[in-house]
């Protein structure tokens, strides 16, 4: 059953087109940059990444070597998509299907695009070197380097670590790199060895001079090289070369061999003999205008140039262009790149070579050169305003932090049933068996369908679970922002994949619903479930002596409220929607299996407020500590900044039920009161259940779940200590 509205009054630019870019590359960071400084009305941008964090390239050996911190030297896509008013997917592409126009995208449904762009860099071939996958270090594709990097310092860091390492690659990245592994180990002790291993000539893509000047700063930093002799396999103690010499080596990483993503000839796209995307001069596929590709992914039919971070960025802007020109219906303009391209070579210790044609220079002074270009290059996205022209007081937060506060809401129900008492879901029926009903509703928090109707899902089931019961049918309200039909559909479809993705894990049927067009993407859900009479939870029913327990982390009001304001780390995202998208079915068997004695799940009126409910329902006090209190990455250092969301000062209506110890700031009562979306359950449970509950819900339900604190005799007060 499905009912549809319609709004009147569309938008001012509805969307005509969807441009949908794949990869965070250094190509389409100028893409996002050049359309967040000046929009292209009626396009819509999606931008799907594997990581949200995108690397630059140039500043990678500076990261190893130790003269970069890891924010230094990536580009934050969230901040930059939100710049952008891009979608943001963090999702990793399988594929494309050319006649429907969708990318297939791992783990969720295909995406529609009317134009495409495909910048994902180069993936390692590794085929050639036996052991290599196992044993050594990939430096490609560089945005999964970071991880592995930390991962190879903290051994080397280690009593007993690597102390011998190596490099393969006779190229820039193989030279970089194996100056920055002897600038970062050098003095860690043990005798440590270096040897850069080049299959062939010593940076055969440049001059002479420049060689001899890169050869003289191997033999002075202490670094063994061999030319001509490949590596050709890898233990975890050895290298061994073509020759047949094996090299002790504790850590070997490898810049050599490179391929392209298999998925581009199995998706029937254009490309050259080595399998990568074959592109005219004005950056579109040969033999088709509507998808385009930049970067190491790319070749270009007229112009071949070395695979290059130099030449990447110099490809934005004409990329950007024409991606604009498609979209307005105008023919694409032919992009000419530079012959010669400025080669910046780092030595490691904050040295570095400059080359171009047959010109090679040298210095400290270089270094400075390049680590200002590099830093102004990733500053450049990072530091993109964006909340220009917007007030602080005009941002509304969206999600269950877009609710009603606590005491505007009971004075209107009381007035309208004095004998309101409020419970997470209306109970119907009698004798054993009960009827449970719920609706939820809000304007989006996170503008990409699928995982927004995923978590509204997750949301709306919560009560129905914070009862004991087990949600059986759903039906959906729906608010799509104005959009061609085609657009709108997609929208739809993503939106309800979502949900139905969190329905089905939970058995509940999607029944129908009813769709409308607005000024935003919104949605909602009405859920029906049962329970047993002697299963039902309820927000009375503590007792003094009973354990409080948590099972999802607090900040997700906060965190999107960072979000609009371009503060939000990728890392912190990438953890709440993990947290936002699991549901909180399982946690609650566990928790009812183990006896709770009162329940209810966290959301608009955040923990504090959801705990003084059910105080006043148990006729008891509470007291919880402040450090016992699971959150979200940056949470707290979110709340101490004075990072709130919107429904935060309404949520503080309620602090004069709150008894907060000397000592302690304001960032606890912010955190505290912070309005959840998809937060997790609140339950009280008798002292001997509690730590037996814990672990089972640590073990997979919640595994975030904590004790924060105790119910306790008196009047219903909250208490906040350390």
């Amino acid at each position: 059953m499905w009912t549809q509205a319609a709004d009147m009054t569309p938008s001012a630019t509805p969307p005509r087109f969807d441009l949908v870019l794949v990869g965070g590359g250094h190509a389409h960071v100028t893409v996002l940059y050049a359309f967040g400084m000046r929009p292209e009305p009626g396009v819509r941008l999606t931008l799907i990444a594997r990581e949200l964090d995108a690397p630059y390239s140039g500043m990678l050996p500076g990261l190893i070597a130790g003269h970069y911190s890891h924010e230094q030297c990536h580009i934050n896509l969230v901040r930059l998509a939100r710049f952008a008013g891009a979608r943001l997917i963090h999702g990793s592409v399988t594929g494309v299907d050319r006649a429907a126009r969708r990318v297939l995208i791992a783990d969720r449904p295909a995406l529609g695009f009317d134009l495409l762009s495909i910048d994902i860099g180069i993936t390692p071939d590794l085929s050639a070197i036996a052991g290599a996958a196992d044993h050594a270090l990939a430096v490609k594709p560089i945005s999964e380097l970071s991880p592995k990097w930390l991962a190879l310092a903290a051994a080397a860091a280690a009593p007993g670590g690597p102390r011998r390492f190596a490099v393969a690659g006779g190229g820039a990245a193989g030279f970089e790199l194996v100056h920055a592994l002897a600038h970062r180990f050098r003095n860690h002790g043990g005798q440590p060895s270096f040897t850069l291993i080049a299959g062939g000539d010593l940076l055969s893509a440049v001059n002479p001079l420049a060689r001899r000047l890169a050869r003289a700063s191997l033999k002075a930093g202490g670094i063994d090289l061999i030319e001509g002799d490949p590596l050709v396999a890898v233990s975890a103690q050895a290298a061994t070369l073509a020759s047949g010499r094996s090299l002790p080596a504790g850590a070997v990483m490898i810049a050599t061999g490179a391929a392209a993503a298999p998925w581009f000839k199995a998706s029937g796209l254009s490309t050259d003999t080595a399998g990568f995307l074959s592109v005219r001069a004005t950056l579109q596929l040969r033999d088709d205008d509507d998808i385009f590709a930049a970067g190491d992914c790319a070749h270009v039919i007229d112009h071949p140039r070395e695979r290059s971070g130099v030449y990447a960025v110099r490809q934005g802007p004409p990329l950007a262009e024409n991606l604009r020109r498609r979209a307005r219906g105008e023919p694409a303009v032919p992009f000419t790149p530079q012959k010669q391209a400025l080669l910046l070579l780092a030595t490691g210790a904050q040295h570095a070579i400059a080359a171009r044609g047959a010109l090679a220079v040298q210095g400290r002074w270089v270094w400075r050169w390049k680590d200002r270009i590099d830093q102004e290059f990733v500053q450049r996205f990072n530091e993109a305003p964006v909340m220009t022209g917007i007030e602080e007081a005009d941002l509304r937060c969206g999600g269950c932090a877009a609710k009603i506060g606590p005491v505007t809401l009971s004075a209107a129900l009381t007035r309208l049933d004095p004998s309101h008492r409020p419970e997470d879901a209306a109970i119907f029926g009698g004798g054993k068996n009960l009827r449970l009903e719920t609706a939820d509703y809000f304007r989006a928090f996170w503008p990409e369908p699928f995982v927004f109707g995923e978590i509204a899902a997750v949301h709306a089931m919560s009560d129905i679970h914070a009862m004991g019961g087990t949600p059986e049918h759903a039906l959906a309200i729906a608010v799509l922002a104005h959009a061609r039909p085609r657009l709108a559909g997609e929208d739809l479809f993503q939106l309800l994949s979502g949900a139905r993705r969190a329905f089905d894990a939970e058995g509940v049927r999607l029944a129908g619903g009813h769709s409308s067009e607005g000024a935003e993407l919104s949605a909602g859900f009405t859920v029906s479930g049962a329970v047993a009479a002697s299963a039902l939870r309820a927000k009375g029913g503590a007792r003094a002596g009973d354990v409080l327990l948590l099972t999802k982390p607090l900040g997700t009001g906060l965190l999107f409220a960072a979000e609009m304001r371009g503060r939000l780390s990728a890392a912190a995202l990438i953890e709440v929607l993990a947290g936002m998208r699991r549901s909180n079915g399982a946690a609650a068997r566990l928790l009812g299996a183990h006896g709770a004695s009162a329940m209810t799940d966290v959301t608009g009126f955040g923990l504090a407020g959801h705990l003084i409910e059910m105080l006043e329902a148990s006729g008891a006090g509470a007291r919880i500590g402040a450090s016992r209190l699971p959150a979200y990455r940056d949470a707290w250092a979110l709340a101490r900044a004075g990072i709130a969301s919107s429904l935060l000062p309404e949520n503080l209506s309620l602090q004069h039920k709150v008894a907060l110890d000397a000592g302690l700031g304001p960032e606890v009562l912010a955190l505290a009161f912070d309005p959840q979306t998809a937060g997790g359950l609140l339950a009280a449970l008798a002292p001997e259940n509690a730590e037996a509950c814990l672990k089972a819900l640590q073990q997979g339900a919640a595994p975030d779940a904590a004790i924060i604190g105790e119910i306790v005799a008196g009047q219903a007060m909250l208490s906040i200590g350390p």
